[in-house]
């Protein structure tokens, strides 16, 4: 029973559903209303601006990535051309080292030999002391 029309509004609010019915399924895609067609072609014209833009930051996201990329890896160059040295100098270094060390250890030797006589001047020093 609810279905069945009741009274002139009833009536009205079916006439207005078949005809926008009719209107939805006519050949005409855009209603001929010249404020929805001005609003439509805003709607795509801001929709357009706004899809640019974003690509427009994306593409300058990626240039500045680029930008930062080319620096680090700048940086790093830098920085292995330094170790490179470092290892170099590290090398040569080492070398040096081998070769003073059989007169490094003539120093450790002459410096205990002295100690040891510093030692015996000690008790030496000491015994004359005690003789006097």
């Amino acid at each position: 029973m609810a279905d069945a029309p009741t009274g002139p509004s009833d009536s009205k609010s079916t006439q207005a559903i078949s005809s926008s019915s009719n209107t939805a399924t006519s050949s005409n895609p855009l209603p001929d209303d010249p404020e929805v067609r001005r609003l439509s072609k805003e709607l795509f014209t801001k929709l357009s601006e706004y899809m640019n833009s974003e690509v427009s930051a994306s593409t300058h996201e990626y240039q500045l990535l680029g930008k930062l990329n080319l620096v680090v890896a700048n940086k790093y160059k830098g920085m292995q051309e330094r170790a490179a040295r470092l290892n170099t100098f590290l090398r040569d270094l080492d070398d040096k080292y081998k070769h003073l060390e059989p007169y490094l250890k003539q120093i450790d030797k002459l410096h205990d030999n002295v100690t040891k006589l510093e030692d015996v001047v000690i008790k030496l020093d000491q015994y004359t002391k005690s003789l006097e």
